[in-house]
């Protein structure tokens, strides 16, 4: 009887050791795999911190360029084109002869008749074909039929037209950069040089023009172009690069750091200026931003930071 007891007694030592020696087990690993969960789910991110620096308040337009003189010439006599005197690209004088009209009418004989460039510049284009059938300005509805097209290639020009939000930044003298397809790794330098006195009432839009020099005649007559105006300078202000922006439902927001977990703030934004941006409201000097790795993060996401 004794003998059973003490054998009962064993067995329940035995069991109990085994069960604690389980939980002690179990809960060692479920630390362990804890801890490699966090590890796995933990993302790695660049962070700066926004810093003051004065910012270029920058206006943009695209629009298209013209020779600032650029005619059409046409014959003050009716005939047929005889031939031209000059070819595409020639550099001509006011008052040189660029062709000549065929004015013979049946029973008579005429000289052939000069058409002379209006103004010094560049043949542009030659529009027709010899023998082709040519009217002076104003012989018809159609105003005549242009032989030549001549252009003064030393300053180009861009007309733009300005939406009324803008008008307070756009005075005369400003500086204009622009940019066009054919040389896409240079800018070009000009200024705003007119500006109009009077809003187009059907557009409520202020007519600009912009002067570019032209050196080596590479701009032409036709380009499309995008133009960045300096409407002002914005001293120390708060900027952050535009890799840091999260754009949700037409809001803006960033991502910061703090103890490892990602915080999703929304910001006001200013001026931008290349890849630079103003923030007005959300965060302050000293934030650590997340500018790389922030897209898919949620509110609250653990994060490895690493300075950029």
């Amino acid at each position: 009887m004794k003998k059973s007891r003490k054998l009962f007694l064993w067995l329940i030592l035995i069991f109990s050791g085994l069960v604690l020696l389980r939980l002690a087990v179990s809960g060692k690993l479920t630390e362990k795999r804890a801890t490699m969960r966090g590890a796995v789910d933990k993302v790695t991110v660049k962070i700066t911190q926004p810093k003051r620096e004065d910012l270029d308040l920058v206006v943009s337009y695209v629009g298209g360029l013209k020779a600032k003189d650029e005619v059409s010439v046409f014959s003050k006599v009716a005939g047929k084109l005889y031939e031209y005197k000059v070819n595409e690209g020639d550099k001509v004088e006011k008052g040189q002869v660029i062709g000549l009209v065929d004015r013979d009418e049946t029973g008579l004989t005429y000289e052939l008749a000069k058409v002379e460039s209006p103004i010094p510049g560049v043949v542009g284009r030659t529009l027709l074909d010899k023998g082709a059938t040519v009217l002076p300005s104003g012989a018809s509805v159609v105003s005549g039929t242009p032989l030549a097209i001549i252009v003064n290639m030393d300053e180009m020009l861009v007309k733009l037209n300005i939406p009324e939000p803008d008008i307070p930044y756009i005075k005369n003298g400003l500086k204009a950069s622009l940019k066009v397809d054919s040389y896409p790794e240079e800018s070009f330098e000009g200024k705003i040089s007119k500006v109009s006195e009077v809003v187009e009432p059907s557009t409520r839009t202020l007519p600009i023009e912009i002067s570019i020099p032209n050196q080596g005649y590479r701009l032409k007559s036709g380009m499309f172009c995008r133009i960045n105006i300096i409407a002002s300078k914005i001293e120390n202000a708060l900027v952050l690069p535009q890799d840091a922006l999260v754009r949700e439902l037409g809001a803006n927001y960033v991502f910061t750091v703090q103890d490892h977990t990602a915080k999703k703030k929304k910001v006001s934004l200013g001026a931008q200026e290349d890849s630079r941006v103003q923030i007005l409201d959300g965060v302050s000097e000293g934030d650590n931003i997340i500018i790389f790795g922030q897209q898919g993060l949620k509110d609250g996401s653990a994060v490895e930071a690493v300075e950029e």
